[in-house]
């Protein structure tokens, strides 16, 4: 900026040094020198403002757009599978362990609210049962393993329902037993007590059951009435 001010005026000033040395023979008043001198620095005055002006209209930053942030997205979590053999009803009665054979249980005497045509023939719920998972006997000790099985069906239990051993380690039990001694309609109960002995060996050792209908078709408990029933005991040297 100083450098263009000191040219400008450095042109005025050679000017007038030519126009003084051309004009010797008619010297102008010195009242008319002067004007002309003020006129000379006001136009290089006016120059300079406006060359001020032009660059700092140039040097004027141009704002920067800023970015918008984008919405966060909120993961969306897919359901947990739910296990199938999940019993869907809570124990009311508990059965107790009596010994051998069927225990009778009390049945509904209400009807069903349920319709008939909305519920499968073939399905149970295991309510409660005796001696949990991991129970430690002695070498060679009997016990009674008691399961106590809900009817959820459509169809009533008879005597020719059996509950049968199907895999596994049948523990000195006989491989079938009569589910009931009586009709077990819809909501109805089976208590069966099945005498059991533990093996003469120590380990860990499970045994795997189902239910078959009086028209031989297998089923199991659970919401998809597949679900196995099973005894699993330890047997220990004590």
């Amino acid at each position: 900026m100083n450098k263009k001010i000191l040219w400008l005026v450095s042109i005025f000033l050679l000017a007038s040094a030519i126009s003084a040395c051309t004009s010797q023979e008619a010297p102008p008043p010195e009242e008319n020198r002067d004007q002309q001198v003020t006129f000379a620095v006001q136009t290089v005055y006016a120059q300079i403002e406006q060359t001020r002006a032009a660059e700092a209209a140039m040097a004027t930053p141009t704002p920067i757009p800023t970015n918008t942030p984008l919405p966060t997205l909120t993961p969306t979590l897919e359901p947990s599978p739910t296990p199938t053999n999940v019993f869907v009803e809570t124990p009311t009665v508990a059965a107790q362990d009596t010994g051998s054979g069927n225990v009778a249980a009390p049945q509904p005497t209400q009807p069903p609210s349920t319709s008939s045509s909305d519920m499968p023939c073939l399905k149970a719920n295991l309510e409660y049962e005796s001696v949990p998972d991991g129970t430690e006997f002695a070498l060679h000790q009997e016990f009674t393993k008691v399961w106590r099985i809900k009817n959820i069906g459509n169809c009533t239990w008879n005597k020719d329902y059996i509950l049968r051993f199907y895999e596994g380690d049948l523990l000195d039990a006989e491989a079938s037993v009569v589910l009931t001694d009586v009709d077990i309609p819809t909501w109805g109960y089976a208590n069966i007590e099945v005498p059991m002995r533990a093996p003469d060996k120590e380990g860990t050792y499970i045994g795997y059951w189902k239910i078959v209908s009086d028209n031989g078709k297998i089923f199991g408990v659970g919401p998809n009435g597949n679900g196995w029933i099973w005894v699993e005991i330890k047997a220990v040297d004590k």
